[in-house]
């Protein structure tokens, strides 16, 4: 499989190189911070989804995000759609489609066409939702977003493959009904699922889906625990690495020199504030825009230099080997992160690509 960046890039240490939200979300994220009230996607150059296939990624993954500058998109199958007419190979990822906002009769509809429009280029990662704030806004509670999360994908998956699906569940009820299109990769497109605890690695596992974690900023020994839940999973279900995939998500951000790339930290510790207001609900939102105010804990710039893949091209390749040492065989990266601007991460990009990606093809 490939590998991801959604507003980040990602590529396979043992597969192949896959972008996870390259310019995406930090490019939506840096338009709604400046208070800009038009997002214009068409403004994107088009040359540079031919960049990213140039450099050797294999995927694009975007975010879903509502009502905030953090990663805000809230259709990402519209920006797949857009991206992939001036692309041919690269594939696009959802990281992820929020399911609880959704009827699953209408998503599953949505995905096939989108996939068709994609020549079927879709991977599809769902997942539960992470912010009180959102389901607040939708009038939904926070704490059904699991359940609701897996009775909507079992009514996909079933619409997907069957004719005339009824359904009388908890949270959905409905008369037979036929999804068309199907979707152009049958029975539909890759899933993966958000997981972060030992249920949601069971779950995924247990129901043949592949895995999306995040290790944005733990120390390479925390890491190495997500990877060890990930085989003991597998191995008490009875099967192999085979058979499911983890891809796990880290910032990175490449300069020149170690030096120059010291100056990206600040942009870490932007970010781990806003995602740690929004996931403890303690945000304070003002015209769409998350304060960043301290938190408790927050890690230092030497700690976010120490674990994290940021400095010049040989320190980030040594720091994707600490990785790749524990089993990390599927990264994730984002690349474009706090306020930094788009050009800055668009450099990294292409450093990424030219410097670090080809120590690790294989």
């Amino acid at each position: 499989m490939p590998l991801a960046n959604a507003a980040l890039p990602a590529f396979a240490l043992r597969k192949h190189p896959h972008l996870y939200e390259i310019n995406t979300w930090a490019w939506l994220e840096q338009l709604s911070d400046r208070l800009c009230r038009r997002i214009a996607l068409t403004d994107v150059p088009d040359g540079e989804w031919a960049a990213i296939a140039r450099l050797g990624f294999d995927a694009v993954w975007l975010a879903e995000h509502h009502f905030v500058s953090y990663s805000a998109c809230p259709q990402p199958l519209m920006f797949a759609i857009k991206a992939a007419s001036q692309t041919r190979r690269v594939r696009f990822g959802t990281g992820v489609l929020v399911l609880p906002f959704y009827h699953p009769l209408r998503l599953a509809g949505e995905i096939a066409v989108a996939d068709v429009l994609t020549g079927g280029r879709l991977e599809i990662g769902v997942g539960r939702g992470a912010y009180p704030y959102e389901f607040a806004r939708y009038d939904l509670p926070f704490d059904e977003g699991r359940a609701r999360t897996q009775e909507c994908l079992e009514i996909m998956l079933r619409a997907w493959r069957e004719d005339d699906v009824a359904h009388a569940g908890r949270f959905y009820q409905f008369p037979a009904a036929t999804v068309l299109p199907r979707p152009l990769q049958r029975p539909h497109p890759p899933i993966w699922i958000a997981a972060l605890n030992p249920e949601s690695f069971t779950y995924a596992i247990g129901h043949g889906h592949r895995l999306l974690s995040t290790v944005f900023r733990d120390p390479v020994d925390k890491v190495a625990e997500k990877v060890d839940l990930y085989r003991r999973t597998l191995k008490d279900a009875g099967k192999t690495e085979a058979d499911s995939d983890l891809g796990l998500l880290r910032i990175a951000y490449v300069a020149e020199t170690d030096a120059a790339a010291r100056e990206a930290l600040p942009h870490v510790t932007k970010t781990h504030r806003t995602w740690h207001h929004l996931h403890f609900g303690s945000e304070s939102v003002r015209g769409g825009v998350v304060r960043s105010d301290p938190v408790e804990h927050e890690p230092s710039h030497d700690e976010a230099w120490e674990r994290l893949i940021i400095g010049g091209p040989e320190r980030c390749i040594r720091q994707i080997q600490a990785l790749e040492a524990v089993g990390v065989d599927l990264l994730l990266m984002n690349m474009n992160f706090g306020n930094m601007t788009h050009p800055e991460a668009m450099r990294s990009l292409r450093l990424f690509g030219r410097e670090v990606l080809p120590a690790f093809r294989r």
